[in-house]
């Protein structure tokens, strides 16, 4: 996996939130891929991200940045670390990092296998 292929698929991310079109964002994970959101049950397989993202998406989130920190390529798995931003209402509205662990697919390209992410927020108290 190269450096270049991540950045196609986070760019792909990015792309689909900017747009509005949670089909696009949820493009970048494995059929079997997972979202791992905080304060919420994982969410598993491609209707059910699509759904997670339009509901993100639903709320006001109209894009964001992804930034990679560390990628390291294990065989058919890689780990990604980053940072993410998300905007609304055009201004940054959190920030965060991020853990992707990507799988390489049968027919040879990569996509999102387990997303992991979390606020730099503190969150309300109970």
């Amino acid at each position: 996996m190269s450096r270049s292929e991540i950045d196609a698929l986070n760019a792909t991310f990015v792309r689909g939130m900017e747009k509005g079109d949670a089909a696009m964002v949820a493009s970048v994970y494995a059929p079997d891929g997972r979202v791992l959101p905080p304060g919420a049950p994982a969410v598993q397989g491609s209707a059910a991200i699509e759904q997670f993202w339009r509901g993100m998406l639903d709320q006001g989130v109209e894009g964001g940045a992804l930034k990679t920190v560390s990628l390291e390529e294990l065989g058919d798995v890689a780990v990604e670390e980053g940072q993410y931003e998300i905007r609304a209402g055009g201004a940054i509205v959190d920030t965060g990092k991020y853990v992707v662990v990507h799988r390489r697919q049968p027919d040879g390209s990569w996509k999102f296998g387990i997303d992991i992410f979390n606020s730099d927020q503190a969150p309300p108290e109970a």
